[in-house]
């Protein structure tokens, strides 16, 4: 059964290190009322054991920090990353896991219902590969609020280490997603790594 522990961004420093098995996921959230109702879903249907990490954004660190400090100060084979307006496909967790020890694959992205496997929105990862990437973090700590999951798909499909399986369904709902716009910051930082190949990774 997939278990869940409820922490905030301001409350982080008191967890020590969290550890699992196999897999740990992450989903920082700032809408307590969507995000309980995602996770009794999440649980129902993951069809197997794990470890999913909610963080109450209370101090508004943003996903990519909340993200980055759960991935530090954890443990695991697997790590992967979610959302509040994620929506999971039965079996969503048994299928990822089974999909990435099957495979030399180390990033699924799973299917969102509109990449495709271009992009892992919302991903599991190989925690020995992401230690190549930037040490102890999950994305790059560069990045404020956006193209973190960009630059860590673009590496892995350059290192043919990006994996989808149809599926591995996590749909992303968000309704208004259309109407915002990325952070021109993100967006230019992104574009300077991926002109020097993140960092020298990829070149």
């Amino acid at each position: 059964m997939l278990e869940t522990l409820f922490t905030s961004s301001s409350n982080l420093h008191n967890l020590g290190n969290i550890a699992n098995d196999e897999s740990i996921f992450v989903l920082p959230y700032i809408d307590e009322e969507l995000t309980r109702r995602l996770t009794e879903v999440l649980v129902r249907r993951a069809l197997h054991p794990g470890l999913l990490v909610l963080v109450d954004d209370d101090e508004r660190l943003g996903f990519m920090k909340v993200a980055n400090y759960v991935c530090s100060h954890s443990s695991s084979k697997y790590f992967g990353y979610l959302a509040q307006d994620a929506f999971p496909g039965d079996g969503w967790l048994r299928a990822a896991t089974k999909t990435l020890n099957e495979s030399d694959a180390s990033l699924l992205a799973f299917n969102d219902g509109r990449f495709y496997g271009t992009l892992a929105v919302f991903g599991l990862a190989r925690r020995s590969w992401l230690q190549t990437l930037y040490h102890k973090y999950l994305f790059f700590p560069g990045y404020n609020s956006h193209f973190g999951d960009t630059e860590l798909s673009a590496i892995a499909i350059h290192q043919n280490k990006m994996i989808f399986n149809p599926g591995c369904l996590m749909v992303e709902v968000d309704y208004e997603k259309h109407t915002r716009k990325n952070d021109p910051d993100d967006d230019a930082l992104y574009k300077l790594r991926e002109s020097q190949g993140f960092g020298g990774i990829i070149i």
